[in-house]
């Protein structure tokens, strides 16, 4: 099937603002996503290769308390946070974060981001990010040549520069 140009996903794709080398620590990666208010940031090897995301929620998650993972049928983390069994501090949450400062990115990498060509229908995208992605990969060949974002998305729609 053809598709119009601007159906597809390089027609709305930006360049990524920032991009981590595995290598990269996450204490910088942490910096990076803060100054420049990003949700995720793609990592790529010295050739420009895709590796993965970092997301936010992987930082929020080496923060927290590890119970708070293993949530089941019979102990919903909504329970414990009422009857207030999950207490932790600022400083608690800074430690954890301090543990694994140093780690390299490539450690909390996530590879199940769906990976988009530049060729993928736009409405895939649209449907990846409604879904609660918030950035995805736009990779040909193995490399990476930029990002779609929700807000790529919503300056297009709705013009704005």
């Amino acid at each position: 099937m053809h598709h119009h140009p601007d159906a597809l996903c390089r027609s709305i794709m930006s360049a990524p603002p920032a991009v981590l080398k595995p290598t990269d620590s996450m204490s910088l990666a942490l910096q990076t996503m803060v100054e420049q208010r990003l949700p995720a940031l793609p990592v790529v090897d010295s050739d420009y290769r895709y590796l993965g995301m970092l997301p936010r929620s992987r930082l929020i998650a080496l923060a927290m308390p590890r119970v708070i993972s293993h949530q089941d049928e019979q102990h919903p983390l909504s329970h414990l946070l009422q009857v207030g069994f999950i207490q932790d501090t600022l400083a608690d949450l800074q430690e954890r974060v301090d543990a694994v400062a140093n780690d390299p990115v490539s450690r909390h990498l996530d590879t199940e981001v769906p990976v988009l060509d530049p060729d993928t229908p736009l409405m895939n995208a649209m449907l990846f990010l409604h879904r609660q992605r918030n950035v995805l990969p736009v990779v040909e060949n193995g490399k990476l040549l930029g990002i779609v974002s929700v807000w790529d998305v919503l300056a297009r729609i709705g013009r704005v520069k």
